[in-house]
């Protein structure tokens, strides 16, 4: 998944696509036109999504808003919200959109059919790309699918979204702390950063001797906290530095 890019409608309305595609068959799932590419207007595109096709095993995306940050494990509350659910997040490594090819020559083939000009509103816009992605998935046959359209290859994931996302557990030998506005956690007297990602999320504090603790979001490792050190926590990266 990815935004496209921008651009303006004939009436000018700014607007954002937002395109979800499954991998495997080559099957458009949405091509969602938002006013704006935040965590606000996203998430009910992936809750929708989730509920009609299931969840999926992995997602994978660039570094960038609303998907990716610089805190812990490069989470931000969208993409901690889909491990939460279950979903490994492969982020791609920055500066290499070439890791994600295929979905960029989608984004240039709906331009050239679609944006040559746009449409004069976004409501006759939303109706061509409809139009745009029934060809797509059922008329378009790929040579990676032996000459076969993505709809005759695609299959609904059988991973059910739940329907309440429960609160981690954690062993009763560790400490549990709910994440608090601007990502803070209260911890022996102090107010200690965590994530902004981890708002109203339930993390797990292991202690390892006096003072240090490390901190996991359900199984994932964020990092670790230190009394020594009275800022927030030493994150954990998960990211692959960029190639040289």
């Amino acid at each position: 998944m990815d935004f496209k890019g921008w651009f303006r409608t004939g009436d000018r309305t700014r607007v954002e696509p937002l395109t979800i595609r499954d991998l495997a068959s080559r099957m458009i799932l949405a091509a969602e036109l938002l006013g704006k590419p935040t965590i606000e207007q996203s998430r009910p595109v992936f809750e929708k999504l989730f509920r009609s096709h299931g969840l999926p095993r992995v997602i994978r995306s660039d570094n960038g808003a609303p998907f990716g940050a610089s805190g812990a494990l490069g989470l931000t509350r969208l993409s901690a919200w889909w491990l939460k659910l279950g979903i490994q997040v492969e982020f791609i490594e920055p500066g290499r959109p070439d890791q994600n090819g295929a979905h960029e020559q989608v984004h240039r083939v709906y331009k050239a059919e679609t944006l040559q000009p746009p449409a004069r509103t976004l409501r006759a816009q939303k109706q061509r790309t409809r139009r745009w992605i029934k060809t797509y998935n059922h008329e378009r046959p790929h040579e990676a699918l032996g000459m076969r359209v993505p709809a005759e290859m695609y299959r609904k994931s059988a991973r059910k979204m739940p329907r309440e996302n429960k609160p981690w557990k954690y062993p009763k030998s560790w400490q549990s702390r709910l994440v608090k506005g601007k990502g803070m956690i209260s911890l022996e007297g102090q107010g200690r950063y965590i994530g902004e990602a981890f708002e109203r999320e339930r993390i797990g504090l292991k202690r390892t001797k006096r003072g240090h603790w490390k901190v996991y979001f359900g199984p994932h490792k964020l990092g670790v906290l230190s009394s020594e050190e009275s800022t927030g926590i030493r994150a954990k990266w998960y990211r692959r530095k960029k190639r040289r």
